[in-house]
């Protein structure tokens, strides 16, 4: 039902994100949007009022979950509903085009009433492209977000509703190709703020760059050299024992960039970053800069996906100066038939909580199939299991999903 309106966000940018369920249905192919065909049976057709034209469409979701608080022991499960309406509304294509979304999640828990919540998210953008290559885009968005319990320095307290977590922002881009170079700059500023005041120390802004240059190499692929920098200006500007809390990230990769419609597709780099806090007593740190997205298809019915990070992200935990996260996924996406589609993956992520000494492992496996009836609507189910392991054993759990989904556009 959408195109893509917001801007490819580099892994840079998501230094300074908390980790936070989004409110975002699940279009039709969504399962296997790597292969899901573009042909006119399939083909989103949205409804049109003069220039415009409106897509309307949403997720009804069903899910058993086997340790909502994701607990170490005493596990809680349920089962929850949640509906998710969207719409976007978006300009004829040409040199300047602009499109307008909005969506909601409302979820809903049988028996466990504290972990019901609302998020959503509106967004708009405008995108000048006078030539294929060559395009500005400029995009600003207002969200509500809900933390998903077993994230990184979720709240762990059953008898308090998951963290909310209102964020405004904007993103600008300018891509422009030759026949030989690359360049691509990419900025973001994004406030950050907790609904709960308990949680006031988790206010802050963050303010990301990238400028990448390539090369090159053969038809679709770049070289690449980028440059990165965040920056995170806390609200509380100290800790209680008087500590500066502001940081800066900065640093560099260089790998390689495939344009999209080939075999590959995506990008890949690594590198090195300078973790630099504001205060004087707290010490520097370097470490490994992983990013990267890329999509191997081998066949037409058949892709292979893999998404890998490294690098400092945000911290609030009591005792650490800061946060590594090391994050592999790959998964593969299948046509199985014309209109049955399903993708099979694996997860890790490592947290290392800098200054404390804690480490924190969480392997995934995942699931999903989806039959699609037609261009307005498909059925889903899915199941994912993860076990997170800790220095920490109050932080450890194991947590299993099972659920169905019900998609439709207009």
């Amino acid at each position: 039902m959408r195109s893509a309106i917001a801007l490819a966000a580099p892994v840079p940018f998501l230094l300074a994100v908390p980790q936070q369920a989004l409110a975002q249905a699940r279009d039709i192919g969504s399962t296997a949007s790597a292969v899901y065909p573009n042909d006119p049976e399939y083909k989103d057709l949205p409804m049109h009022l003069g220039s415009l034209n409106v897509s309307l469409g949403g997720e009804a979701r069903v899910e058993y979950d086997t340790n909502v608080y994701a607990t170490p022991s005493n596990a809680r499960d349920d089962v929850h509903l949640e509906l998710t309406p969207e719409v976007q509304i978006a300009t004829a294509p040409g040199p300047l085009s602009a499109q307008a979304h909005g969506s909601a999640t409302i979820r809903r828990f049988a028996d466990l009433k504290t972990e019901n919540t609302e998020a959503w998210v509106l967004d708009g953008s405008l995108r000048w492209s006078p030539e294929t290559t060559t395009s500005v885009t400029g995009r600003a968005f207002y969200q509500r977000a809900v933390e998903e319990r077993g994230s990184p320095e979720s709240r762990q307290d059953p008898n308090s509703g998951p963290r909310e977590i209102d964020s405004l922002g904007v993103d600008l881009r300018f891509r422009h190709m030759t026949r030989r170079l690359l360049f691509d700059l990419q900025g973001n500023a994004t406030k950050y703020d907790a609904l709960s005041a308990a949680d006031a120390n988790r206010d802050f802004t963050g303010l990301n760059g990238v400028a990448t240059v390539g090369w090159r190499v053969t038809g679709i692929t770049f070289v690449t050299a980028s440059a990165f920098v965040a920056k995170r200006d806390f609200r509380l500007e100290r800790t209680p024992s008087g500590s500066k809390r502001n940081t800066t990230t900065w640093g560099g990769r260089v790998g390689v960039e495939f344009e999209p419609g080939g075999v590959l597709e995506g990008n890949l780099s690594a590198g090195m970053f300078r973790f630099v806090p504001e205060d004087s007593l707290a010490k520097s740190r370097t470490g490994l800069s992983v990013s990267g997205s890329v999509t191997y298809r081998p066949r037409q019915r058949t892709a292979f996906m893999l998404d890998a990070f490294n690098g400092d992200v945000a911290t609030f935990r009591s005792g650490a100066q800061s946060r590594t996260d090391t994050t592999v996924k790959l998964s593969v996406q299948q046509e199985i038939r014309h209109n049955l589609y399903a993708t099979v993956g694996g997860g890790y992520r490592r947290s290392r909580y800098n200054g404390s000494g804690v480490k924190e492992q969480t392997p995934t496996v995942s699931g999903e199939i989806e039959y699609i009836f037609s261009r307005r609507m498909s059925v889903a189910a899915y199941a994912n299991y993860g076990k997170r392991t800790s220095d920490d054993p109050t932080l450890e759990f194991d947590r299993a999903k099972v659920g169905a989904s019900f998609r439709m556009r207009f």
